[in-house]
């Protein structure tokens, strides 16, 4: 962030071997297909480079820094056309396109056959091991978005009003070490509930039927589509009403309107000061308009941020939260950019942001990868404390950091990892279209650990206050566990939940278009097991058609669904 000293309370040392006439050496053997750029800003390589070499103090937006192997790519937003100030740039092909940062993941092909493929879309102007540096032009974009790599578009227009601004004071490290109180973090953590987690995956990726304004599914979060939109409004009036103060922040991908949910708790007594805790809640496949279900990616992040914004609500920290859900990740990093510029833009000091994306898989390593940057070692390590404290998984950091929301944060010198389930580069749905529920249900307690980890850390750095005094009960999390067996069935169905206490309301069924079929059970249910059934027949006692149909249970503000097939 502009004006910011991004090394206070840095516990890594930067390597420091180039002087200035060495830097000025690579400037003139920066790599370049061409000799000159046309664009108004610039991006160029730098062998051997490191961060430092560029921004030797404070990093800011006008200049973004990208470590790949063997260097470092630097985009300057404020060259001047056929200017670069970082050695030979990159000359544009296209009149209408965007540079991307391009590396291997998950189900990727191999790098040779990558390539062909990035080739096929626009123009590698650099590669080196698995990572690119691409031109995609406009047409192809949506092409591009559904290859499975991790991208980040480089933005080469010029920086936002604010960019440069310096602040009074320099960032103070948060309360950290023996002045935390861990047995409060304990006790936060420990309202976080796996149900509820598991429950908003299955909503927002399509696999459970959910209520909002009516009985709504989706099939995609695609950023260009209705069903995206529907998610939008349905976690906004969620997180309202967990009583947050809540703003959609709009911006355009492309020429896609889109939208950043921004819901925020102010501190009490560094309220200038701001935590984020942020995931993107759009998904992306071969099909993306019609069948992009996202259940790990990144349904699995979103649902985590939204049950630690639950747990928080109502809740007191010394310095403000923002619980931010990032629109258009797939497309390049657009809502978490654009997130920043304005934070940047307007002055807000953020002292920390914590990103979440893809928490729900693991194969044969039950472990979280915590990845940021040096800088931002006190950040890592309190993550990777709180993991080993209040979790049974693994944990490792990695300094490698790619193509997530946590980058913009980490380009305008702001503390940033992101907690990113260790196996996710085997996901076998990875941008498919087969990225559903069923392929991560049973590793998906893996990401209860992780949000948990995630929570503890928000707890710490945003500094959870001791004082419950006027705090009111944690918000109900919705969703209680409904199970329905055997399904398909015929002739009847039991639908199965264990409340952790009692609760009065009603249990019914419904059809697809929202109609009530028929009414199972009005009154008290008891803490415990409890079990109803249905015939399949109507509130007339006719016996309905195939398909498929809903059991609702709406108690105390909670709502649980689950759908069932009857086969006649």
């Amino acid at each position: 962030m502009p004006g910011r000293q991004i090394f206070t309370g840095a516990a890594r040392t930067f390597r420091t071997g180039l002087t200035t006439t060495s830097l000025l050496v690579l400037l003139a053997l920066a790599v370049s297909a061409n000799p000159t750029s046309t664009m108004a800003g610039s991006i160029s390589f730098l062998p051997g480079a490191d961060p430092t070499d560029v921004h030797p103090v404070r990093a800011n937006l006008s200049v973004l820094t990208y470590r790949v192997p063997g260097g470092l790519l630097v985009a300057d937003r404020l060259a001047s056309e056929g200017e670069p100030r970082f050695g030979q740039a990159f000359e544009r092909q296209f009149n209408d396109s965007d540079f991307f940062l391009v590396q291997a993941r998950g189900r990727t092909p191999a790098a040779a056959e990558l390539s062909g493929r990035l080739a096929a879309l626009g123009r590698v102007h650099w590669h080196r091991d698995d990572a690119f540096l691409v031109e995609i032009p406009a047409d192809n974009q949506i092409e591009f978005a559904s290859l499975a790599v991790q991208r980040a578009r480089i933005p080469l227009d010029p920086p936002p009003a604010g960019w440069d601004r310096n602040r009074d004071l320099p960032v103070q490290a948060p309360r950290l070490g023996p002045n935390k109180d861990q047995a409060l973090i304990q006790d936060f953590v420990a309202n976080l509930s796996g149900p509820a987690f598991f429950q908003t995956i299955q909503e927002i990726s399509g696999n459970a039927y959910f209520f909002f304004n009516g009985l709504k599914s989706v099939s995609t979060r695609y950023y260009s589509t209705a069903d995206k939109d529907l998610i939008a409004d349905y976690l906004a009036d969620k997180l309202t009403g967990y009583g947050y103060t809540v703003t959609f922040e709009e911006f355009l991908s492309g020429s896609t309107p889109c939208r950043n949910i921004v819901a925020t708790r102010t501190g009490t007594t560094l309220p200038d000061e701001y935590v984020i805790l942020g995931a993107h809640y759009d998904s992306i496949s071969p099909d993306p308009t019609n069948t992009a279900p996202g259940a790990e990616d990144n349904g699995s992040g979103t649902a985590a941020v939204m049950e630690i914004a639950r747990i928080a609500a109502g809740r007191d920290f010394e310095r403000t939260i923002q619980i931010v859900l990032f629109d258009s990740e797939e497309q390049g990093l657009y809502g978490s950019t654009y997130f920043v510029q304005q934070a940047t833009g307007s002055g807000r000091n953020i002292i920390a942001a914590i990103t979440m994306d893809m928490v729900a898989y693991y194969d044969t390593n039950y472990a979280v990868r915590i990845e940021g940057e040096t800088p931002w070692e006190w950040l890592m390590a309190t993550m990777e404390n709180q993991t080993e404290l209040l979790t049974d998984i693994a944990n490792q950091k990695d300094y490698n950091s790619w193509g997530s929301d946590h980058v913009p944060f980490q380009q305008a010198g702001i503390p940033a990892f992101l907690a990113i389930d260790y196996d996710y580069g085997g996901y076998p749905g990875y941008h498919r279209t087969d990225d559903v529920w069923n392929q991560i249900s049973a590793s998906a307690q893996i990401g209860t650990q992780i949000m948990t980890a995630c929570a503890a850390t928000l707890a710490e750095v945003a500094v959870l206050q001791s004082d419950l005094s006027g705090v009111g009960p944690v918000p109900d999390f919705g969703p209680l566990a409904l199970v329905a067996y055997p399904n398909p069935f015929n002739p009847q169905v039991s639908f199965v939940f264990s409340p952790p206490r009692g609760l009065t309301g009603e249990f019914a069924v419904f059809d697809v278009t929202g109609r009530r079929v028929a009414v199972l059970a009005r009154g008290d249910f008891g803490e415990g097991l409890n079990r109803l059934q249905w015939d399949g027949t109507d509130l007339n006692g006719h016996a309905v058609s195939s398909g498929t149909y809903i059991g609702r249970l709406l108690s105390d503000g909670q709502v649980a669904s689950v759908a069932v097939n009857l086969v006649r």
